[in-house]
This record gives structure tokens, C-alpha cells and sequence, in this order.
């Protein structure tokens, strides 16, 4: 059988495509004339051709990713995709009716839900159960992003998220009966006009979970304490986990808090669950510490939103105590397109030696067009630095022994690259 994947180099879509490359299928794909790594290079090594298949009748199915609208070559294949009368299916759809079991986990909210899943696939696998997962990240226990299990259990990382296909969030779509929240905030502005409509979704979630199901909440979250009492199902809260583990952060005590809590109403083996907790080591790019010597600590963050980068602060703070504290900041993320949200990142960042911003993206809208005049005005410390060139020399006269510098980005291969660089500048003669 012949797949052919639309917008395939998706946090959502490329973690598919290799998984159905490894069921055998005939798997090729459609984006972007530049796609980066890692999924560029997963893709590759899988041997799955990108934009060098022209739509015809032998595709027996297409799947469109939720990026699909943002390219001209994607969007004029869908066209055809129609014109020829191919069936297709939305990623999020196709997902819900081949990845999600009877026993379904799904993990919400707008915060820490990659690490939660990862870390519940994890475990669960330890337990002996083989679930079928899902999550946006990459696992450093080499697990894959997604996995079709031969069990009727699963575990799914449950978007908000409204674009491509989809009419509705995304974690609309999928069969639940287990599920762990950790949030409800607005974060996707573009996905939702306001405040009420987003809590609105996640009401929706909360109110599908069975009676015979559960829900496992954060109780720190306001949010969340307003919509949780609309549950038909069994609600719990979770806590830090007391256990040792190896991720940095009162806040992953708490994610992997949640997984422990599940795994205690699943009547799983307390041992084994401690174990697998230990042995967790986390998604690349969250909170990870990418080079450390006696000299310098290198730390790449894909935080973006101003209560994130503060819990970020507030744990390295915690374990690097009265060292130099500096950031280079990359605003990737849609929601940081908004200008109330600026103020909001200048608090998170005020107790830092120094705030460097890289290259800005082009907000058409002019209303909430961000330059770089209005990040320096309101962030203490502040500098921009477009040029990558321009920040290596930057860093080279500035980083000095005992400095911490932390990365927060959500993507853009030229910021990780230029972090890498500066990273090999300081260390190599070290």
C-alpha cells in the first residue's frame, strides 16, 4: 500500500511516516523545499522521498498534515489529492483511529505534556503492557516518537491546537479513558479568539472521559481547579514524586509525579514504576543540558511562553546557585506574535544577567507586529543580535568562566546551529 504524506516533516506527520515505513508500507511525502533536522535526517535515513512524487491514482491514501496550508506546493497537492479522487484522512483522524486503543491515555495541557507522555510510554512498556504512543518530541531512551504496540493500550499527547483539517482541538478527536492534565492556560492565540474559548476546549476533554475512566489533574493550576468539577469520571491530583530521577526541576518531580499517580490507580508494581521513573531521562531539548565542564553550562530549552522560561529560571537557579545567568532568546512560537504577551516575558526574564534576541520573524499584522525596538524597551539587559556571525563574536568577548547560558527556542535550524557553535568556540580548548 502506497501512503503518501502531505506537510510530512511535522512534529506529528514525520514520527508517522517512519513508523509506517517500519509496517512495511510504501511511504512518501510532500513539504517545504527546506525541511530541517532532526526529521529531516529520520526521514532521510528512512530512505522516504519528499516533494518527488507527482500525485496520481496509484497512491492508495493520503494523510494531511496540519501544516499543509502553509506551503504552495502542499496546498496545490491537496487540490489533486481531491481532483483524482484519492482517499485521504487528516494526521489527527488517522492517528485516532490506528494509534489510540480502548485503554487510552491521553496527556493535555499547556505545559509538560511531551515529558509526561514519553515518560508514561516508558513506563507502561516496563510494566510488560506494549502500549501503542504518540508524542512531539525526541525521547533520550531512543524511544521513537510514535509506535504502533500490538496491546489495547496507548498513550497519546493531546493537543489544543485547532489548524490544517482539523475543526475542532485536536485532542477532540481522540478516544480517551485515562487522562492526565496538567494545565489549561491560553497558549494557542491562533487557535482561539480568547481566554473563554480555549478553556471551553478543555472543559470538552474533561467532560468525554467516562465514568468507569479517570482523570489525573494538576492542583496548582487555576484553571484547571474552574473546569475540573464539570468530570463525570473520578478525579485525582498528582504531586512531585518523592522517588529519585534524573531530570532536572521541581517540575518534572511533578510531570513524572502524574505518571506515578496513574500507575498506582492501574494497580501497576510499585518497584517497577519507581524503576522506570529513575531510568527516564527525558526529551532532547527540555530543559537539557547540552555541554558542561569546570568552565561553562550550556543549556538548550524549547520553552517560549513567559510561564514556562520562569519555571525553566526558577529550577536552574535552584541547582546552579550565584552563577551568571544568560540568555539567547529565539521567539518562534505563534502566541509570542502577541504584544500583551511581551510584558508577561520581560517579568520571567528580569532576574537574568542578560537577555541577547535573535532574528525576529515578520508578523503581518501590524497591530501585533513585535520589533526588536519593543523587545529592547521592555527587556532589562537586552540586546538583538540578527546575524549569527554577529553572535558568535558576542559571545567569544563576553561568556566567561562561570556562566550559564541558556538556549530557549522552539526551532529554526539556524539558532541551533549558531548555538552549537558558540558551545564549540568556548569548550574547545578546554
Amino acid at each position: 500500500m502506497h501512503i503518501h504524506i502531505v506537510g510530512i516533516a511535522g512534529s506529528m506527520t514525520a514520527p508517522l511516516a517512519l513508523a509506517l515505513k517500519k509496517q512495511g508500507y510504501q511511504v512518501t511525502g510532500s513539504d517545504q523545499d527546506k525541511i530541517y533536522p532532526p526529521f529531516s535526517i529520520q526521514l532521510k535515513n528512512a530512505l522516504i522521498p519528499i516533494n518527488k512524487i507527482e500525485i496520481n491514482s496509484r497512491i492508495d491514501l493520503a494523510i494531511i498534515g496540519s501544516s499543509y496550508k502553509a506551503f504552495d506546493r502542499t496546498r496545490k497537492e491537496f487540490v489533486r489529492i481531491k481532483q483524482q479522487k484519492i482517499p485521504y484522512i487528516s494526521a489527527t483522524k488517522y492517528v485516532a483511529k490506528n494509534v489510540v486503543k480502548n485503554n487510552s491515555v491521553i496527556v493535555a495541557g499547556s505545559y509538560g505534556k511531551t515529558t509526561i507522555t514519553a515518560a508514561t510510554a516508558f513506563c507502561l512498556k516496563k510494566h510488560g503492557l506494549d502500549p501503542s504512543f504518540m508524542f512531539g518530541g525526541e525521547s533520550k531512551n531512543k524511544l521513537p516518537s510514535l509506535y504502533f504496540g500490538a496491546s489495547n493500550w496507548s498513550v497519546v499527547e493531546g493537543d489544543e491546537s485547532i489548524n490544517g483539517q482539523d475543526t475542532m482541538a485536536k485532542f477532540l478527536y481522540y478516544p480517551v479513558k485515562y487522562l492526565i492534565i496538567t494545565s489549561a492556560n491560553w497558549e494557542h492565540r491562533d487557535s482561539y479568539q480568547n481566554e473563554a474559548e480555549n478553556l471551553r476546549a478543555f472543559e470538552k476533554l474533561i467532560k468525554k472521559v467516562p465514568k468507569d475512566g479517570l482523570i489525573v489533574y494538576n492542583p496548582r493550576n487555576k484553571k484547571l481547579r474552574q473546569i475540573i468539577k464539570s468530570a463525570q469520571a473520578p478525579t485525582i491530583t498528582y504531586q512531585a514524586t518523592k522517588h529519585p530521577i534524573s531530570l532536572l526541576g521541581q517540575y518534572n518531580r511533578q510531570n513524572l509525579g502524574a505518571v506515578e499517580t496513574l500507575c498506582q490507580h492501574l494497580n501497576l508494581p510499585t518497584a517497577t514504576t519507581i524503576a522506570a521513573l529513575k531510568n527516564f531521562k527525558g526529551i532532547k531539548r527540555r530543559l537539557e543540558i547540552v555541554n558542561q565542564n569546570q568552565d561553562y553550562l550550556f543549556i538548550d530549552d524549547f520553552a517560549q511562553s513567559p510561564e514556562r522560561i520562569t519555571t525553566a529560571l526558577k529550577s536552574i537557579k535552584k541547582h546552579f546557585p550565584n552563577r551568571n545567568l544568560k540568555i539567547f532568546y529565539e521567539s518562534h512560537a505563534s502566541f509570542m506574535q502577541h504584544r500583551e504577551l511581551l510584558k508577561k516575558l520581560a517579568t520571567a526574564l528580569k532576574d537574568v544577567d542578560e537577555v541577547v534576541i535573535f532574528k525576529l520573524k515578520f508578523n503581518p499584522d501590524p497591530k501585533q507586529r513585535l520589533t526588536a525596538a519593543d523587545y529592547l524597551k521592555n527587556i532589562p539587559k537586552s540586546l538583538y543580535i540578527p546575524l549569527s556571525k554577529d553572535l558568535l563574536a558576542h559571545y567569544q568577548k563576553t561568556l566567561k568562566k562561570g556562566d550559564i547560558l541558556v538556549h530557549f527556542s522552539s526551532g529554526g535550524a539556524e539558532g541551533l546551529d549558531t548555538f552549537q557553535k558558540i558551545i564549540n568556540l568556548k569548550t574547545r580548548h578546554v
